[in-house]
């Protein structure tokens, strides 16, 4: 399952602040409009805390204050895995990497699950449904609320949260390249139609 040779980090990280809250008009906006803010916006929610997961379970946070060493541990392992990095979480930390694309820095090196499974899907795919169904857990908290409980000085509860996403993470990953497949809710422009097993291959 491992190979001991690569060094994986399994990545995430939570902001300070939701889209809504910097955008009035967010949630009235139509998905065109939003698309075309998204990354804009994303750049302006700041990071509250990142975290990085060996293949053991072992998690390192970073926060502002230490975002070098968050940039230095993801230049330090060989594969980067994670749920929506590309278009998300490496747009949010742009702004700390003076100079430097951080999209186009890690996207060699990275295996965004959220990409790979809108290849054989078509849409878009929530981690935490991907958890309940497949794996039978889900995120510890309403993610909508995590930036308040940041900015509240829940540091703890935030952390405790963003490990369970990794740990998510991790275990999506694994289970899909064990068993070649997965279980997600397919919908239709925004419709439920149900859950579908789809083929995976990495």
């Amino acid at each position: 399952m491992y190979d001991h040779s690569q060094r994986i980090g399994f990545f995430d990280l939570e902001t300070q602040w939701l889209f809504q809250e910097i955008e009035p008009r967010w949630e009235q906006m139509s998905w065109r409009e939003k698309t075309e803010i998204r990354d804009t916006l994303s750049k302006k929610l700041r990071l509250a805390v990142a975290g990085l997961m060996d293949h053991e379970g072992n998690v390192k946070f970073f926060t502002e204050e230490n975002i070098e060493e968050l940039f230095n541990a993801l230049n330090s392992v060989d594969l980067i895995i994670g749920h929506n990095l590309l278009r998300f979480d490496y747009i949010v930390l742009s702004p700390y990497y003076s100079g430097v694309d951080v999209v186009e820095k890690f996207q060699g090196k990275t295996f965004d699950t959220l990409k790979e499974l809108e290849k054989v899907t078509g849409i878009w795919t929530r981690l935490d449904d991907l958890g309940q169904l497949n794996l039978g857990i889900h995120k510890s908290e309403n993610a909508l609320k995590i930036p308040e409980m940041w900015r509240d000085e829940k540091h703890d509860e935030v952390r405790e949260y963003l490990r369970t996403d990794l740990e998510i993470t991790k275990e999506i990953y694994y289970y899909g390249k064990t068993r070649g497949e997965l279980k997600y809710t397919h919908k239709e422009y925004g419709e439920i139609k149900g859950v579908r097993t789809v083929k995976v291959h990495w």
